[in-house]
């Protein structure tokens, strides 16, 4: 593959498509091509991996991760975005290119070329690796925990704020459902800051890398997607009003995720969702399943 070329070539290419960068859709491009490569060797594809990215924008970090993985699904909304990277990148027969939302599946559930994503190979694994748009990065990540194969690890750049949400432990301030909601599944990890100055348009917030890596503990992680999405509705529940007693909440929650009453001990019902971590809250779903069955 050839080497990329200067970001002022692809600005003339994208001027001559009439392509200005919007900021509803989050189109702040990456330009250190350090932080690509880093990106992607934070990830760690390999040939039996198959690499979801989530908003391809020019293509950088594409690149990348198509010389590392077997196979890449490479989402763009853009179509003439899409249709510049694929141009750079035609050389590259291991890519499969999306044009559409990652949030088109039914019910703003992922695009189901991202919920088909399967391994490169049979001893593989699915890894995402992404330059997340902010304003979709919290809907997109719930999501991630439903898909039929559950990514191996994700290494996303994101919000700051968010990232320190993802990673806040129970009782902190930023803590809430969709921390617990990952942390059942993965273990996050703050990696590195990065400045607004390496992006153009510059974003007016600070971006941070956000590595999950899934747990092999998890006993949610080998369930099925369905179980996994029904979780999240309990939880999202379960925090709708975090600071209320679990009298409260804890069976309007189960109520929520289709599932009959369950008699929780009193010690239980006197706390409250946000002092609880995850593995208290997915113990409290494995029990109300179990009531169920």
């Amino acid at each position: 593959m050839s080497a990329r070329d200067p970001f002022a070539t692809f600005l003339a290419r994208m001027d001559a498509l009439g392509f200005k960068p919007s900021s509803v859709l989050g189109q702040n491009f990456l330009l250190d091509p350090s932080l690509h490569r880093f990106l992607a060797d934070l990830a760690g594809p390999a040939l039996v991996d198959t690499a979801v990215e989530i908003g391809v924008g020019l293509g950088f970090l594409t690149r990348e991760l198509a010389a590392r993985a077997g196979r890449v699904v490479a989402v763009e909304i853009d179509g003439r975005l899409l249709q510049l990277a694929r141009e750079d990148l035609a050389a590259a027969a291991n890519i499969e290119w999306v044009h559409g939302d990652a949030l088109a599946g039914a019910g703003r559930s992922l695009h189901p070329a991202i919920a088909a994503a399967a391994p490169a190979a049979a001893d593989g694994r699915v890894l995402l690796v992404a330059n997340l748009p902010y304003a979709v990065s919290g809907p997109l990540l719930a999501e991630v925990c439903a898909l039929p194969v559950l990514p191996a690890r994700a290494v996303l750049l994101v919000q700051k704020e968010l990232a320190q949400r993802v990673a806040a432990p129970a009782g902190s301030p930023d803590y809430g459902g969709l921390a617990a909601l990952l942390q059942a599944l993965y273990v996050p990890r703050l990696v590195r800051d990065v400045s607004p100055q390496v992006f153009r348009p510059r974003p007016k917030v600070v971006s941070a890398v956000l590595e999950l890596e899934r747990r092999p503990d998890s006993p949610l992680a080998a369930q099925p997607a369905a179980a996994r999405r029904n979780f999240g509705v309990f939880v999202r529940q379960l925090f709708q009003q975090r600071r209320k007693a679990l009298r409260t909440t804890l069976p309007a929650a189960v109520a929520a995720a289709g599932l009959p009453p369950v008699a929780w001990p009193d010690a239980v019902l006197q706390g409250r969702a946000e002092q609880a971590d995850a593995d208290t809250i997915a113990s409290w779903w494995a029990t109300a399943v179990a009531a169920a069955s």
